[in-house]
């Protein structure tokens, strides 16, 4: 249902049923409606597929072969959900938030997505206190684990872990308000509460939706896409360096929010694998 409604305006639009459309037509809206990664789109494509090959079957007026032969870009899907690098999220960072000398409340957005990208999981960020940060190692130490503290992040981290206070802007750029932060020793905390994690999806979500739209960045960036793009830096940091095998089970089995079966753990590893793969091939400088 959810796939057909996703075409329902388009074709109000064309005044027909998407199965009398053309490749050139379809393609780009299959590849702006399916997921980043491949795994995900293999439901919707097949239903879509599925859906135009019974209408050619059953000589449904004007159906034609377009869907059939509309193909999937992984590479630039995964190239406007990732970043190859620290430097690359940094930049994309600096496009949609305050800088960190700032001092604004923004600095906690920036820390949530490098504690993200250096692999902490969702549920875990909001809990990470001001102790638990090594600004001298350049770590986090969480649950038994550490994460690193790259060179682009010590700035907002270092911000929420001393600042106690914000600073809010106003048109005049000589005056400053300075705003306490509520009381606790959270990392991630602002000035009128401390963050739920789906508060802060929901203003994540809604910043990078924003400056897509705007043009101010061509990238679609979230908690997941973050942690993922951290994830494959540093096997791909191993593989090259360290001529290191990525372990992609042992991803699956970390990644996974609740018990599965061993073939449930083999598949997930396989499709990160395949990520993996495509993500690498992002690296790659686009020809012109």
């Amino acid at each position: 249902v959810r796939v057909f409604n996703i075409f329902e305006k388009y074709e109000l639009e064309w005044g027909a049923d998407l199965c009398t459309r053309s490749k050139e037509t379809l393609e780009p809206i299959v590849n702006n409606m399916v997921g980043f990664r491949r795994g995900s789109e293999r439901l919707r494509l097949s239903i879509l597929k599925d859906y135009v090959k019974w209408c050619i079957e059953n000589n449904v007026s004007g159906a034609c072969d377009g869907m059939l032969r509309v193909e999937i870009d992984y590479v630039e899907k995964m190239r406007l959900c990732t970043v190859t690098s620290p430097a690359h999220l940094q930049s994309y960072l600096n496009r949609i938030y305050d800088p960190e000398e700032e001092e604004t409340t923004e600095n906690i957005y920036r820390c949530y997505y490098w504690l993200a990208y250096a692999g902490m999981k969702e549920e875990d960020i909001l809990h990470v206190k001001a102790a638990d940060v090594d600004l001298k190692n350049r770590v986090v130490k969480y649950d038994g684990r550490e994460y690193e503290i790259y060179n682009e992040s010590l700035a907002s981290v270092r911000n929420c872990m001393l600042l106690t206070d914000f600073k809010q802007k106003h048109q005049n750029p000589d005056y400053v308000i300075l705003l306490k932060r509520v009381a606790g020793d959270t990392l991630v905390r602002g000035i009128y509460h401390s963050p739920s994690v789906r508060s802060i999806r929901v203003e994540l979500s809604r910043r990078s939706r924003r400056s897509f739209e705007a043009g101010i960045t061509p990238l679609k960036l979230s908690y997941y896409r973050v942690w993922l793009s951290g994830v494959f830096y540093r096997l791909y940091e191993m593989e090259m360096f360290s001529g290191i095998e990525p372990d992609f089970l042992s991803l699956a089995y970390f990644a996974s929010k609740q018990d599965k079966t061993r073939n449930s753990y083999l598949k997930a590893a396989r499709e990160f694998k395949r990520d993996y793969e495509t993500w690498k091939m992002t690296l790659i400088p686009k020809s012109k």
